[in-house]
C-alpha cells in the first residue's frame, strides 16, 4: 500500500522541527557547559584547589543555612527579630517626641534668617551619638576644632563652585589639579598617571573599582572581572 507525498508532508516537517529543536537545546546545553567551565578554570586558576573546595563549602553551606531560616518554626522567629530590629533601627533614625517638629511640605510663606538659624541649630543639638567625644569608629574624620573652623571658612569661600566649569571658575580647577598632583607623587606614580578628586569615600572606591575594571578591558580584555574581597568588605563594593 503506498502513501501520497501529501500523506506524508505532516511527519516529515514534524520530524524536521523536532530535530531542529533537539540541535537548539543541544547548542544551549554546550554553551551554558562551556561558559561554567571556563568560569570553573578561571575559579581554580585564581584560588587553587583547597581555595576552591573552600569557596564551594561556604556556598553550600549557606544555602543550606537559607533553607533553614525558611523553615516554619524557624521563619517566625526571624521574621519577629527582624522586626523589632527594624523597630528599633526607626526609633534611632526617625527622630520623634515632644520637640520634634516634622515639617512635609513647603511653608506657605518663606521663613526668616532667623528662623532657619534657630531650626539648624536645633537640628545640630538633636540627641545623637557623641562622635565629638570620641564614641564613634570611623564615620566622622577631623582635624579638632581648629581645622574644623578653617574648613568652614573654605567651604563658605567655594559655596557655589561647579567644577564641571573650570572655566567659570578657574580656582577649583588648580585646586583639583595639585591634589592630584600631590597624591601621584605619594604613590610614585608612572608618567601620564592622571587622577580626579571626588565627593567622599564611597565613590572613591567606586570609581577605583570602575578604573581598575576599565583597565582590565584595555589592557588584557577582561569581560568578566572578579573581586576578591574580604569578609569585611565596605559596602560600596558589593
Amino acid at each position: 500500500m503506498s502513501s501520497s507525498p501529501l500523506a506524508l508532508g505532516p511527519v516529515v516537517i514534524r520530524d524536521c522541527t523536532l530535530i531542529a529543536v533537539i540541535r537548539f537545546r543541544n547548542i544551549i546545553f554546550f554553551l551554558f557547559l562551556l561558559r561554567w567551565t571556563r568560569k570553573g578554570l578561571l575559579q581554580l586558576k585564581g584560588r587553587g584547589v583547597f581555595g576552591t573546595f573552600a569557596d564551594a563549602y561556604i556556598a553550600i553551606r549557606r544555602n543550606l543555612y537559607g533553607l533553614f531560616l525558611r523553615a516554619p518554626g524557624v521563619r517566625s522567629q526571624v521574621q519577629k527579630q527582624v522586626s523589632e530590629a527594624i523597630t528599633k533601627l526607626q526609633a534611632k533614625l526617625v527622630p520623634s517626641g515632644p520637640g520634634v517638629v516634622r515639617y512635609l511640605n513647603l511653608p506657605k510663606e518663606g521663613w526668616s534668617e532667623e528662623t532657619v538659624l534657630k531650626e539648624l541649630q536645633s537640628l545640630a543639638v538633636m540627641d545623637h551619638t557623641r562622635w565629638e567625644d570620641g564614641f564613634v569608629s570611623g564615620a566622622v574624620y577631623h582635624g579638632g576644632d581648629s581645622l574644623i573652623k578653617i574648613q568652614t571658612e573654605a567651604f563658605g569661600k567655594f559655596t557655589v563652585a561647579n567644577p564641571i566649569h573650570p572655566d567659570v571658575f578657574p580656582g577649583v580647577r588648580k585646586m583639583e589639579a595639585e591634589i592630584v598632583s600631590m597624591v601621584l607623587a605619594l604613590f610614585n606614580a608612572p608618567s601620564g598617571a592622571a587622577g580626579v578628586t571626588t565627593s567622599g569615600g564611597t565613590e572613591s572606591i567606586l570609581m577605583a573599582c570602575l578604573s581598575a575594571r576599565q583597565k582590565a578591558y584595555a589592557e588584557r580584555g577582561v569581560t568578566e572581572p572578579e573581586m576578591y574581597e574580604t569578609r569585611l568588605i565596605m559596602t560600596p563594593k558589593d
